[in-house]
C-alpha cells in the first residue's frame, strides 16, 4: 500500500493545505499519509500560533494518518537544514513512497534539473557562488545569481532566465529544491512530486477569497479578527483554534517573547552572542547595540537586518538566543548524521497500522512516550530531544493563564489519537 509523505507546519492548517493534501492523494494514489511537522517554533523564525498538539489534531481531523515532530534543532533553520532534517525523517521510516510539496513553479522536472546542480555542485557553479557571497548578498540571492551564470554557459534547454530568477527567489520553490537535493544526496527511493500553489503567495498579508496564506491568517489573528477566518479554514481547524483561544492557549505571537529576548541579549556578553547559532561576521556587535536601544521586537529586527541578513534569518537567530541554541551545539549534532528519533505526536487507526509496520522498517527509535528516550544510550538523541522539551517549556511561558505555564508538558501529554 503506497504511503504519501508531507512536510508541513500548519500554522494554522487552512483551505490551501486541504487542497494540497487532497490533490497529493489524487496524484500519487496513496492510501496512507504521514506528515512531519514543526513543533512549537517554525522555520520562518517565530513561534506557532497554537502548540504542536493542537496542530497535530488539525492534521488528523483533516485526514492525515500519522504525525511526527521535526526536532527543533532542524525547525528554526535555513531551508537547507530544515529540508535535511525533514527528508531524513521521512527516509528513516522505510515506508514512504512519495513526498509531495507545494511550489510556486509547480514543475518538478525543472526543480529536479536545478536540484541536481546544487546537489552535485560543479566546480564552475561553486566558483560563481563564492564570488556572489563575497559581495554581501543573501545566500538565496547569491545562489540564484550563481545558478543563472552557470546555466548561461551550460544550459541546453534554453530556459527563460527571467522566469528562472523569479523562481529562485520564491520561498516554496527554494524549499522544494532543498527537498529534492537531499533526496539525491541521501540516495533516497522516495519520489518527489510538486503541486502549484493556488491564489495567494506564501507571504501575502491580505485575506483573499477562501484561499488566503497562513501569513494573512496570522495577521488577522493578531488584529483580533478571528471571526473573519471561518471561510479560510476547514471547520475542524476553526473549531480547534476556537477551543484553544477560549482556554487561553493562544494565539501565541513572536512579540509575546519580546521581553525575554531583550533580557537574554542584554544580559549576554559579546562573546556569548557570537556563539549563538548562525551569528557570524561580527553580527554580535549589531545585535548587542540593537538590544540596548530597541523597545519592541519589530525595532530589534529592523535595526539588525541587512541585505545579507534578512528579516527571517534574524528572526531565527532571535529564536536561537531564546532557546539557547549555539553554533557548537549545531556542529556537534551534525555529527549525528540527522534526526536520532521518531517522535510521534498523533495517529489515526490507519496511522496505528503504519506504526506497527514501521517497527520492521524504521531505522530510528520510535518514541510515543517522551520519558522513554532515557532508555537509549545515545548522547545525540538525548541532547536533541531535550532541546524539544526545552522549546515546549519556553513556549508555554507566554500563556495568559498562569496555570498553563507549567513545564514538562512533553512528559505528560500523550499523542493525539483519532
Amino acid at each position: 500500500m503506497s504511503v504519501l509523505g508531507l512536510i508541513v507546519e500548519y500554522n494554522p492548517l487552512h483551505n490551501g493545505h486541504i487542497y494540497h493534501f487532497n490533490t497529493s492523494l489524487n496524484i500519487t494514489q496513496a492510501k496512507n499519509s504521514v506528515c512531519v511537522i514543526s513543533g512549537n517554533f517554525v522555520q520562518r523564525g517565530e513561534p506557532s500560533v497554537v502548540d504542536k498538539w493542537a496542530r497535530t489534531r488539525m492534521a488528523l481531523e483533516s485526514g492525515i494518518d500519522l504525525v511526527i515532530e521535526i526536532p527543533v534543532i532542524y525547525c528554526v533553520q535555513s531551508a537547507e537544514f530544515f529540508a535535511y532534517g525533514s527528508i531524513s525523517l521521512l527516509q528513516s521510516l522505510g515506508i514512504i513512497d512519495t513526498v509531495c510539496f507545494g511550489s510556486e513553479i509547480g514543475d518538478v522536472k525543472l526543480l529536479n534539473k536545478i536540484a541536481n546542480i546544487i546537489s552535485t555542485e560543479p566546480y564552475e557553479y561553486k566558483k560563481y557562488l563564492k564570488q556572489e557571497l563575497t559581495s554581501g548578498k543573501s545566500f538565496a540571492q547569491s545562489r540564484a545569481n550563481a545558478l543563472l551564470k552557470y546555466l548561461s554557459k551550460n544550459d541546453t534547454d534554453h530556459l527563460d532566465y527571467n522566469m528562472l530568477n523569479s523562481m529562485l527567489q520564491s520561498s516554496n520553490n527554494i524549499l522544494g529544491l532543498e527537498y529534492i537535493k537531499w533526496l539525491i544526496r541521501l540516495n533516497s527511493s522516495i519520489r518527489p512530486v510538486t503541486i502549484k500553489r493556488l491564489s495567494s503567495n506564501y507571504n501575502d498579508t491580505i485575506l483573499i477569497d477562501n484561499l488566503s496564506s497562513a501569513t494573512a491568517i496570522r495577521k488577522s489573528l493578531k488584529l483580533g479578527q478571528f471571526d473573519l477566518l471561518s471561510s479560510q479554514l476547514p471547520d475542524s481547524s476553526y473549531e480547534i483554534l476556537k477551543r484553544q483561544f477560549e482556554t487561553d492557549k493562544g494565539p501565541v505571537f513572536f512579540e509575546d517573547f519580546c521581553q525575554s529576548i531583550l533580557y537574554i541579549l542584554r544580559r549576554m556578553s559579546l562573546r556569548e552572542i557570537s556563539e549563538i547559532m548562525d551569528v557570524n561576521e561580527g553580527l554580535e556587535h549589531k545585535i548587542k547595540k540593537a538590544a540596548i536601544s530597541s523597545c519592541t521586537l519589530e525595532e530589534l529586527i529592523s535595526d539588525i537586518k541587512s541585505k545579507r541578513y534578512t528579516e527571517t534569518r534574524i528572526g531565527r537567530i532571535l529564536i536561537h538566543s531564546l532557546l539557547g541554541l549555539t553554533r557548537d551545539q549545531l556542529l556537534r549534532l551534525k555529527e549525528a548524521g540527522g534526526p536520532q528519533y521518531i517522535r510521534v505526536l498523533g495517529f489515526s487507526e490507519k496511522g496505528k497500522e503504519l506504526l506497527h509496520r514501521m517497527k520492521k522498517t524504521c531505522t530510528l527509535p520510535i518514541i510515543t512516550n517522551t520519558a522513554d528516550y532515557k532508555r537509549y544510550d545515545n548522547k545525540y538523541l538525548h541532547e536533541m530531544i531535550e532541546l524539544d522539551i526545552r522549546a515546549t517549556d519556553i513556549y508555554n511561558t507566554v500563556h495568559k493563564n498562569p496555570h498553563l505555564r507549567k513545564g514538562g508538558m512533553d512528559f505528560y501529554k500523550k499523542p493525539e489519537m483519532l
